[in-house]
């Protein structure tokens, strides 16, 4: 793959190369997502009000959120979803482009904790650029897996936490 899917820092763990989003998604990229949605679908479609995180109903609503704020409130399967519709439009992009394919996913517990092991919690350097960091695992809000746990600031994957709710976030890994 000549260039990294968008939005995503390549690292390699144990000779597998992933590309994992520099970000956990945020509000701006949900907007995004929820335009698209509406476009497709309608107003009043009810796949634009499974968009909605918990609480809010309206695009106007969310929209008042600072946009760079970790997206929050979001289900597991509203989170599949996102990143479903994500491979999509990038895919899109790259037929135009002639860049490969890229699948985009929740990151699995196993990845998870590779990352972590292997370059720490907190800030994980791309290999490629020093100077490029995945920021905020663990340490913003805790993070979703594609199994349904949630990784928390310490490092451990619990099945006892309530998703959707406000402490919980996810970011998407891709694969080419």
């Amino acid at each position: 793959f000549a260039i990294n899917p968008p939005g995503t820092k390549k690292v390699k763990i144990d000779n597998e190369t992933l590309y994992i989003d520099q970000n956990e998604i945020c509000v701006a990229d949900w907007l995004e997502y929820i335009n698209s949605i509406e476009h497709s679908y309608g107003k009043d479609s009810e796949e634009l009000k499974a968009t909605f995180p918990m609480g809010i109903d309206t695009k106007e609503a969310l929209a008042k959120f600072k946009l760079t704020k970790s997206i929050t409130g979001i289900s597991l399967e509203q989170a599949q979803k996102y990143c479903e519709w994500r491979t999509v439009v990038v895919n899109s992009v790259n037929e135009e482009t002639g860049l490969g394919k890229v699948n985009y996913t929740i990151p699995t517990e196993e990845q998870y904790t590779k990352l972590i092991r292997t370059f720490g919690s907190y800030e994980i350097l791309s290999d490629k650029n020093k100077t490029e960091r995945i920021t905020g695992l663990q340490s913003s809000v805790y993070e979703l897996t594609n199994e349904g746990s949630v990784l928390k600031n310490n490092g451990v994957f619990s099945n006892e936490e309530v998703v959707p709710s406000e402490n919980i976030g996810f970011r998407c890994i891709a694969t080419v």
